[in-house]
C-alpha cells in the first residue's frame, strides 16, 4: 500500500525541522478550529477544571508563581469534537516526522494552558534531566485579534545566541526540538490561550 504523502503543513514544518530544528507556521489550523478551542478552554477554566501549573516532577512538584503563572489541564480522547479534530491534526504529523526523520515518536501528551493578564513562564527547557521522552515540542496559539502591544510572545533562544519571539496569535503553530531550544513566555496584558504538548518517543534510561 503507497504511503500518504504529507499534507503541505507537515511537509513544511517537516522541512524546518530537518533544517534547522524549529517551525512556525501561521493559520496552521482549519477556519473555525482556534475559536471553537479557545472557547472550550474558557467554558473548562469557568468551571474549575484548570489547575495552576506546577514546577518539578513527582515528589519534588510545586506550584510558584514566580516561575511559571499559567492555569492547565490535559486533553484526553472522545472529550470534545474539537480538542479531537486538533489531535488526530497532531497525530497526523507525528506519522510524518517518524516516517520521514525516523523519530521514533510514540505517542502525544497536550494541556490547554492558560495565562491570566500579568503571568509568565520563566527561561527553560522542555526535557527533564532524569527523562529523555519528551522528543518535540508543539504550541498551538488560540488568541484572536492579538497585538504586539499585548505582549506574551514566546521567546525561543536559536543556537546562536539570536532570540525568536512569536506573536501567540490564534491558529500559529509553533513546532521545536524539546532539548535542543530554551525558550520562555514573556508577561501578556491579556489573557493568553494556548495548547501545549510533546511528542514522546521511549526513554533510554531503565524502566
Amino acid at each position: 500500500m503507497r504511503e500518504a504523502s504529507p499534507t503541505p503543513l507537515s511537509a513544511r514544518i517537516l522541512d524546518d525541522l530537518a533544517e534547522r530544528g524549529w517551525s512556525v507556521q501561521s493559520d496552521a489550523l482549519p477556519p473555525g478550529l482556534a475559536g471553537a478551542l479557545a472557547a472550550e478552554c474558557r467554558r473548562r477554566h469557568a468551571a474549575g477544571a484548570l489547575a495552576r501549573a506546577s514546577v518539578g516532577r513527582g515528589s519534588g512538584q510545586l506550584v510558584d508563581e514566580g516561575i511559571r503563572g499559567d492555569h492547565i489541564q490535559w486533553l484526553g480522547r472522545g472529550e470534545t469534537p474539537a480538542t479531537d479534530q486538533y489531535l488526530d491534526l497532531l497525530d497526523e504529523l507525528r506519522a510524518t516526522l517518524n516516517r520521514e526523520l525516523f523519530l521514533g515518536l510514540e505517542d502525544y501528551e497536550c494541556h490547554f494552558a492558560l495565562y491570566p493578564p500579568g503571568s509568565f513562564y520563566r527561561r527553560h527547557l522542555d526535557r527533564f534531566r532524569d527523562d529523555d521522552r519528551r522528543t518535540v515540542t508543539t504550541v498551538c496559539y488560540l488568541n484572536a485579534d492579538w497585538q504586539a502591544e499585548h505582549g506574551g510572545a514566546l521567546r525561543i533562544e536559536l543556537p546562536d545566541g539570536e532570540e525568536r519571539d512569536v506573536l501567540p496569535a490564534a491558529g500559529t503553530l509553533v513546532v521545536f526540538m524539546s532539548a535542543d531550544f530554551p525558550h520562555e513566555v514573556l508577561a501578556a496584558s491579556r489573557e493568553r490561550l494556548s495548547l501545549t504538548g510533546w511528542y514522546r518517543r521511549r526513554g533510554s534510561g531503565p524502566l
